[in-house]
């Protein structure tokens, strides 16, 4: 999957495309002078989870947990691109995190970074126009999804495993009609631990029983089984009542998907299991940005 989603940034400029928003040129025109062309610069995409960091620029990938090494390992692996000038979009859904990211590449002159959450509501893959409060991982998802199969019919569910689990479904117009929120798994094991008095802290693991034979071995049944179950009836609700029965591509990402995949077990739909969705759904709205960008600079030139 990684040199999959490397050949998607690589081929960051060459979307098709058609707009973007007044505000989000005005932003790009704010971080280049008239003699500098973002041509010049190589496209990544930064994804800011709950719990980590994920870079990816000219093929090398980059991912973190947010502990006190974080910041010089992130460093390190930015000095792996001596000479060259990186333009990073950035989705983020920790606002403390980012802000400390922001601190740290004003230290680097060849950076420039660009939040997407500005740019969302105005990209023309996926409309969410519907939708209250939508995250930027969950439309980024949806994103990177549609761009598996650009000639795709059916309709789509992302499901993104991590602190959180999000279902998030899109039919066959491109409209998001909603989706879901429910607890990860290490957060519902976790809470288990924190609000009693007696039952363990524990790691998430898939175990092949239906019955556990210790409290370590019930907590992860009951948790692992439990959100499989969750996950799946609610999206079997999704596509008999907002697809009409039509089977959907879904699409597992985040953390824990794998370990959901095993549980889900044999499903009517085979799930996909793509680890970097948000990040190709970043590399979509990126090349869109820029695309729509270099159009009006060299306009802007032709009519000097």
């Amino acid at each position: 999957m990684i040199q999959r989603y490397s050949a998607t940034i690589a081929k960051v400029w060459f979307y098709p495309l058609s707009c973007v928003s007044s505000a989000a040129l005005s932003s790009i025109e704010q971080q280049f002078s008239m003699t500098t062309s973002p041509v010049m610069y190589i496209p990544g995409a930064v994804d800011i989870g709950n719990t980590r960091i994920k870079i990816l620029a000219d093929g090398h990938f980059f991912v973190h947990e947010f502990n006190d090494g974080w910041k010089d390992a992130m460093h390190k692996y930015l000095w792996s691109f001596p000479g060259k000038q990186l333009l990073l979009g950035v989705s983020s859904v920790n606002p403390v995190i980012f802000a400390e990211f922001e601190t740290e590449m004003r230290k680097r002159s060849s950076i420039k970074i660009q939040a997407l959450s500005g740019m969302l509501p105005q990209q023309p893959f996926v409309d969410v126009t519907t939708i209250e409060g939508i995250g930027s991982d969950r439309v980024l998802g949806m994103i990177g999804a549609l761009h598996h199969d650009p000639t795709l019919i059916k309709p789509v569910i992302t499901i993104d495993c991590g602190t959180a689990i999000t279902l998030n479904a899109v039919n066959v117009h491109r409209k998001c009609v909603g989706g879901a929120i429910l607890p990860g798994i290490s957060t519902q094991l976790r809470a288990l631990h924190e609000s009693t008095q007696l039952l363990p802290s524990i790691e998430a693991a898939f175990e092949d029983v239906s019955c556990g034979t210790s409290t370590t071995q019930a907590m992860r049944v009951g948790v692992v089984h439990g959100a499989a179950g969750a996950v799946r009836g609610i999206a079997e609700n999704i596509v008999h009542r907002e697809f009409d029965g039509q089977q959907p591509l879904v699409c597992l990402t985040g953390g824990d998907a794998g370990l959901l995949q095993r549980a889900l077990g044999s499903w009517s739909v085979e799930p996909i299991h793509a680890p970097n969705l948000v990040m190709e759904g970043i590399a979509a709205v990126m090349a869109h940005w820029m695309e729509r960008f270099i159009q009006q600079t060299a306009h802007n030139h032709l009519a000097a």
